[in-house]
């Protein structure tokens, strides 16, 4: 069983953000778990709850070196004793991160792919098309996105009583944003792109948040140069956050949403008496360099 902890909302303490009458309060995803934190386990719950009700006894999925969702599923997949399998976006010859370490201590195996084949791995949507290969399999796509991983991230307004005007989050497959824009019909949404080139994902996210609803925003300009990269100025701004606050920050995803932040506090895009929410989406393992 994953035991999970409480997800509190605290105030974010931010001189700018003050001085420019905009509250900010910050959702701790990152406490739900030590391991399976923040989106990486309300995207996973509902998609291994029908993996088993499938009986389903090997999930594959997909990911690249520092992937918390393959990370989060080999934990869950040791935990639960469901083998797991990943594709991974990597050359086989280099030496395995951190990340893939512990999801291979955890029992995950690996088929490392070029960026073609990873690229076309994407396409690949229905639940059962590795049965050949893999006997009895369950496959979840990049970063869990899936119509059950967007239901799982709509569980959060459960925990949310107050209105937020608008609700920022990390980007990455996508399906965090569009559960957040489905379960919060009234915030205008803005998904922070972790890498560059994210302008593809467009397209699906408007497949799969309603057509009626165009409270959303997907930014692509504050990844920083790309998945897992960080530039002097995203550093500072981290260190200058987290001086005056009790949370951790990463560069790969929830730095880079206050980066953002920073910048819409700056030009003016967030109105005065504006009220934030950020998510803490987890993910802090992705920092270690050991």
């Amino acid at each position: 069983m994953i035991t999970l902890n409480s997800s509190p909302i605290h105030a974010v303490s931010w001189k700018l953000a003050d001085e420019l009458s905009v509250s900010i309060d910050i959702k701790r995803d990152d406490l739900l778990h030590p391991v399976v934190s923040g989106n990486k386990w309300r995207k996973l719950k509902y998609l291994i709850e029908d993996a088993r009700s499938k009986q389903s006894q090997h999930i594959i999925s997909m990911g690249g070196n520092w992937s918390n969702h393959l990370h989060a599923l080999a934990f869950v997949g040791n935990e639960l004793s469901i083998n797991t399998h990943a594709f991974v976006r990597a050359h086989k010859e280099q030496s395995l991160t951190p990340t893939l370490n512990d999801c291979q201590q955890w029992g995950m195996t690996f088929d490392f792919t070029s960026r073609k084949e990873y690229a076309e791995l994407r396409q690949e949507r229905t639940w059962d098309r590795y049965h050949e290969q893999f006997p009895n399999s369950y496959w979840i796509g990049e970063g869990g996105f899936s119509e059950l991983a967007i239901q799982g991230v709509k569980d959060i307004a459960c925990d949310v009583k107050k209105e937020y005007d608008y609700i920022f989050v990390g980007c990455g497959s996508g399906a965090t944003l569009c559960g957040l824009a489905q379960a919060f019909p009234s915030s205008r949404i803005v998904g922070v792109a972790a890498f560059s080139g994210a302008e593809y994902l467009q397209p699906q996210l408007k497949k799969n948040i309603a057509t009626e609803l165009d409270n959303w925003t997907l930014d692509t300009e504050h990844h920083c140069g790309g998945f897992a990269k960080a530039i002097v100025e995203l550093e500072e701004l981290i260190s200058a956050i987290e001086l005056n606050n009790d949370f951790k920050l990463d560069t790969v995803y929830n730095g880079k949403v206050f980066y953002a932040l920073k910048t819409w506090l700056e030009s003016g895009k967030l109105p005065l008496n504006s009220r934030v929410l950020v998510i803490h989406t987890g993910g802090l393992q992705g920092t270690r360099e050991v």
